[in-house]
């Protein structure tokens, strides 16, 4: 609600195994937000790194956790990734999206044109 409310387009889904959908099925975000304790079979870092393997570029991801210190993270290379614990602060998500949005979209660019 606060994101759409912001006039950013959301596309969620209810589990990992659907988000990893979205991305086979063409969705390409400009910056994933997940949450890390997805459950089984896959938690939201397993999440991250297959959808940034199926995408042609590396979206800035957030991740929420209600643990940073359990929290098994993915190897970062070429990516802006931002580990938070909940309650996210909805003021400092929206002053940080717009640059993560814009990083998104001009890598991408870089990508394809390659």
């Amino acid at each position: 609600m606060l994101l759409n409310g912001d006039g950013y387009l959301v596309c969620s889904a209810a589990s990992g195994t659907e988000a990893i959908h979205l991305a086979t099925g063409g969705f390409q975000p400009d910056v994933l937000i997940v949450d890390y304790d997805l459950g089984q079979p896959l938690n939201g870092a397993e999440v991250a790194e297959q959808i940034w393997q199926l995408l042609t570029y590396l979206p800035p991801t957030i991740m929420l956790t209600g643990n940073a210190r359990g929290a098994k993270l993915p190897r970062m290379i070429d990516t802006i990734f931002w580990l938070t614990c909940k309650p996210l602060n909805p003021r400092l998500m929206l002053a940080a999206l717009p640059s993560l949005v814009q990083l998104s979209r001009s890598t991408r660019e870089a990508s394809t044109a390659a």
